[in-house]
């Protein structure tokens, strides 16, 4: 993690409610000689043995960066330049349109360098108690679910005080200090807006768009009033169009922004980058492949108030291929921390560090081929802490998942496996099978580890290949076990067949 992170002041966030990432060296080869030429045809058809002299050609030019400072318009300047352009940010706020990247352009931050989607604010009128506003850019095309009966987080654009998110109610009747509200043509405050700095999130993007080996480093992206499931900084088109492919996105800081922090593409490697305090997720992605989220902190995401059964927490990522999450560190998340789900292969969740959030900590749904291995996976799942939806780790209706050498403590529950009838495009099911959890060191003071069903299938406890083994336990007293429809003890838990070289300590 990069030390700056540790540095940075905390973003403030109002509590909610709602809620309790070799040249290979070829062959030398000598170029032929005068004897490997072909002879002369006749005496009148000679051919020319005369080498030609070598030429020399300069390298091309590279060009020099661009520099971009906060009065200049960066989206346009993008526009107009050549694939491959390189554009430093100086530091300051710069309120930039989306910026739609070509083939190979870099985007670097000196330092205090914001790209801020937020405009600012002024010309409030008193009114009674309350403060007012008529005219900002305001957009109510809703999207997305918010948790219980709350309906403003589908708005995306989002108000600050002093780089405060403020809460939106969703009735004028419910204003108090730290909220607002809006019709869609007024904006109504609590708080005096004379003495603060009031913004108002209103561009889509940061960075959108399908161009390929986009590098963006070194900045901070923040306030965009990007929609629920697109991101702020996005290697895809709009709602769902062509991906990008190759995107680098390093020592970035994307905060504050209403759907999610970042988006992936295919090829793309998120990597020691601080992702905090967005809206609904801090990482989503969908139908990427080879993608590496790597070193990242990933923290104190949906704050705008989505539903976490909808979709909301630190990540999430659907029919991925090949995606790497190594060395993260995810934490305080509303909903769960690292979340895959349906028809993605060949996920790897290593080595991270997941903490704290509401949901499952490590949560694979509906999807095939997972190994989740060295994670340390402590006091996650609280959020609904029923059945086994609160486990530390979480397996659902998913084949092939192998976990094994993490340490899971403190969590709602342990390791928890979940068979559902949820049914696949072609009509029939996802099922639990050839689960395979071992060598991990289980502490549970509360809730259980095991596997449970509601789809009258007892074909996951008897010739799915379903089974754990091998893993220590810690406090695991009582009934501290799930399997076939019983809450068992250790010894009953044994006597089904499971851990039958594990340890209860």
């Amino acid at each position: 993690m990069n030390p700056r992170w540790r540095h940075r002041a905390t973003v403030g966030v109002f509590a909610v409610a709602l809620f309790v990432s070799s040249c290979n060296s070829a062959d030398q080869v000598e170029p032929p000689g005068p004897e490997t030429l072909p002879p002369a045809t006749s005496a009148t058809t000679m051919v020319d043995t005369t080498i030609p002299a070598t030429t020399t050609t300069d390298a091309p030019e590279i060009a020099p960066p661009v520099t971009v400072t906060p009065a200049d318009d960066i989206a346009a300047l993008v526009a107009s330049a050549d694939p491959g352009t390189e554009f430093v940010l100086t530091g300051g706020i710069h309120r930039a349109d989306e910026i739609r990247p070509k083939d190979g352009m870099t985007f670097r931050g000196l330092p205090d360098a914001v790209l801020s989607g937020a405009i600012e604010l002024d010309g409030f009128t008193k009114a009674g108690e309350q403060w007012e506003l008529t005219g900002a850019p305001l957009d109510q095309t809703g999207h997305g679910s918010c948790a219980g009966e709350y309906e403003a987080c589908r708005y995306r654009n989002d108000l600050f005080m002093d780089d405060h998110v403020l809460w939106r109610v969703d009735e004028r009747e419910e204003l108090e200090a730290g909220s607002w509200w809006s019709d869609g043509t007024t904006i109504v405050v609590f708080d005096d807006p004379a003495v603060r700095n009031v913004e108002l999130a209103v561009t889509n993007y940061a960075f959108v768009g399908s161009a390929n080996d986009v590098t963006i480093a070194d900045l901070v992206v923040e306030k965009y009033a990007v929609r629920a499931q697109e991101g702020a900084i996005q290697s895809q088109q709009p709602a769902g169009g062509d991906m990008g492919s190759g995107w680098l996105i390093e020592s970035v800081e994307a905060r504050l922004n209403h759907g999610a922090g970042i988006r992936v593409g295919s090829d793309t490697v998120v990597r020691d980058s601080f992702i905090h305090h967005n809206g609904q997720l801090g990482i989503a992605g969908s139908r990427g492949t080879n993608i590496l989220i790597e070193d990242c902190e990933i923290a104190f995401n949906n704050t705008r108030g989505f539903s976490t059964g909808w979709e909301a927490g630190g990540t999430k990522f659907t029919r991925t291929t090949g995606l790497r999450l190594v060395g993260n560190n995810v934490h305080d998340n509303f909903g769960p921390g690292l979340w895959v789900d349906i028809d993605a292969y060949e996920t790897q969740y290593l080595d991270n560090t997941v903490t704290d959030n509401t949901g499952p900590g490590i949560f694979h749904e509906i999807s095939y081929d997972a190994l989740i291995s060295g994670n340390t996976v402590t006091g996650n799942g609280f959020a609904k802490p029923v059945w086994l939806w609160g486990g530390g780790i979480l397996i659902a209706a998913s084949e092939d998942v192998e976990v094994t050498n993490n340490t899971v403590a403190g969590n709602a529950d342990g390791i928890a496996a979940i068979q559902q009838d949820r049914s696949e495009d072609s009509g029939g099911p996802y099922y639990l099978s050839n689960l395979w959890v071992h060598h991990n060191t289980i502490t549970m003071e509360t809730g259980q580890s095991g596997l449970v069903e509601d789809f009258d299938d007892d074909a996951v406890f008897t010739s799915r290949n379903n089974r754990f083994d091998f893993n220590t336990y810690l406090q695991a007293d009582g009934r501290a076990f799930a399997w076939d429809g019983r809450d068992l003890t250790w010894s009953g838990w044994n006597r089904a067949g499971q851990d039958q070289n594990g340890t209860r300590e």
